[in-house]
């Protein structure tokens, strides 16, 4: 099983680059990527593209793209050298079409985040993509029971998931509202419920606003368990570049103690239950 890192900086990209174990890097940028994960422009892209001695890179293209946006898009990625590019993930099914028309739809993985439930579900995007990846919003022995069933699996081992998006700038909005003078597009906020201790990390971007899980989630001894799946993902989603670095050699050194050492708050959620419960089974 190889890893794939989504690292916190263009220093750490540079020199998680020289990494030789299994590592694999994930990039965005700012027009193809959304939420709290770094972006890089198109010239510091093709920059790092240059920079790399082996295809080792992957691109993170996960918007969801306006009709007034798809020539903009299709010109976007025309100054990529794709042939730098491991894989594209994404998550808009009209990029199928574009890449077919861009003759780049040889390296496609699909990752619909919480949607890619079953293994017919992965059967059918398999039809069309090398890889697909795994919704972490079901249990350890579902995806055991899906990864059984199929090959070109990707999942996703450590991270925060977005647990409400939408379009609008909430906290742009409540700012003005509130008549605040707060940068909207900070990554500090957070929010917190009246009866709960939980923080709900809160951010804004230029697509949208996203609110993320309290807690990271996190796969470790069940990885030996699981089937058929070819790369596992270490989402950076809040973290700071040496925190990052601390969860990507506690997975490269297989050292779970070194994880449970960094000071994040770490839980299972709901890869510990069923994602459906029958009203027979709870009685």
């Amino acid at each position: 099983m190889k890893y794939i890192l989504e690292p916190v900086s263009k220093n750490q990209i540079i020199e998680f680059l020289g990494c030789r174990k299994k590592t694999d890097i994930l990039i965005g940028t700012d027009f193809l990527t959304s939420g709290d994960s770094y972006k890089m422009s198109l010239d510091e892209l093709n920059e790092i593209l240059h920079l790399q001695k082996n295809i080792k890179v992957s691109l993170k293209i996960n918007r969801l793209f306006h009709e007034k946006e798809l020539e903009q898009l299709i010109n976007y990625l025309k100054q990529i050298d794709f042939n730098k590019i491991k894989f594209v993930f994404y998550s808009d099914l009209c990029l199928i079409d574009i890449f077919s028309m861009l003759n780049i739809d040889d390296k496609l993985v699909y990752d619909a985040y919480t949607y890619t439930t079953n293994y017919l579900d992965v059967l059918e995007y398999s039809r069309y993509n090398k890889y697909v990846v795994v919704s972490n919003q079901i249990s350890t022995s579902e995806i055991a029971s899906l990864t059984n069933k199929t090959n070109n699996v990707i999942i996703y081992g450590f991270g925060k998931s977005v647990i409400f998006y939408s379009k609008r700038p909430l906290l742009s909005n409540y700012f003005k509202y509130r008549n605040l003078n707060y940068d909207a597009n900070d990554r500090n906020y957070n929010l917190k419920e009246e009866f709960r201790e939980d923080l709900y990390h809160i951010y804004e971007d230029e697509h949208g606003s996203y609110v993320y899980e309290p807690k990271y989630y996190y796969l470790f001894d069940e990885l030996k368990d699981l089937n058929n799946v070819d790369y596992l993902i270490l989402n950076s989603t809040s973290l700071n570049a040496k925190q990052y670095k601390q969860v990507v050699n506690a997975y490269l050194n297989n050292n779970f103690e070194k994880l449970l050492e960094i000071n994040i708050p770490l839980y299972k959620g709901i890869m510990e239950t069923k994602s459906v419960l029958l009203k027979s089974e709870v009685e």
